[in-house]
């Protein structure tokens, strides 16, 4: 669980990316600190998801966080609005939901296929930080079942600060490929 809401607060955070050319990289000054074959952070894209893996701390060395996540930004706005992510705990599979901090805790939200209203999956509130709010499930059997079987989109539901039900759609495009790509990361 930790690992995944450490992975998830990451997306948030501004990733720089640098581009690669053909030409010969120039030569590195004396005392230079060497720079790790393995890189701290990775992604790879999945259709509307990205496979993410990271090194937890300042360590370049280590085992590697890795999960799918699907950022959600709204039409017109260029910061995330919430996070869904699938990553390990240990040995368990776990859907993360991470969303502003404007919520209520009157009910934990619920995970569906958009516009039905069976099969549906609770998730718990786990904590909020300054950030934004993290909420979990594990994901069995049938939910698993679902998340293979189903093109069509899935719906996060919660309550806002305002006991108002805030829906999140989000895309199972691209989630399979996703999920079989982080089944063969190290855990």
């Amino acid at each position: 669980m930790i690992r995944a809401a450490t992975c998830v607060l990451a997306a948030l955070a501004l990733v720089a990316s640098a581009s690669v050319s053909a030409q010969t990289p120039p030569a590195k000054p004396a005392g230079a600190p060497a720079v790790p074959a393995d890189p701290a952070q990775t992604t790879a894209s999945y259709g509307d998801w990205v496979l993410r893996c990271v090194r937890p701390g300042d360590k370049a060395t280590g085992p590697r966080a890795c999960e799918v996540v699907q950022t959600m930004v709204l039409q017109g706005q260029q910061q995330p609005v919430a996070q869904v992510a699938l990553g390990y705990d240990k040995a368990d599979l776990r859907l993360t939901l991470l969303v502003p901090p404007a919520i209520s805790f009157s009910r934990g939200p619920v995970l569906g296929p958009a516009g039905a209203s069976t099969p549906n999956f609770d998730l718990a509130w786990r904590r909020c930080l300054p950030n934004g709010c993290f909420a979990d499930v594990q994901v069995g059997p049938e939910l698993m079942k679902i998340l293979r079987s189903r093109t069509e989109p899935m719906q996060l539901v919660f309550k806002d600060a305002g006991e108002r039900d805030a829906t999140l759609p989000f895309s199972l495009h691209g989630l399979l490929p996703a999920l079989d790509a982080l089944a063969k990361e190290p855990k």
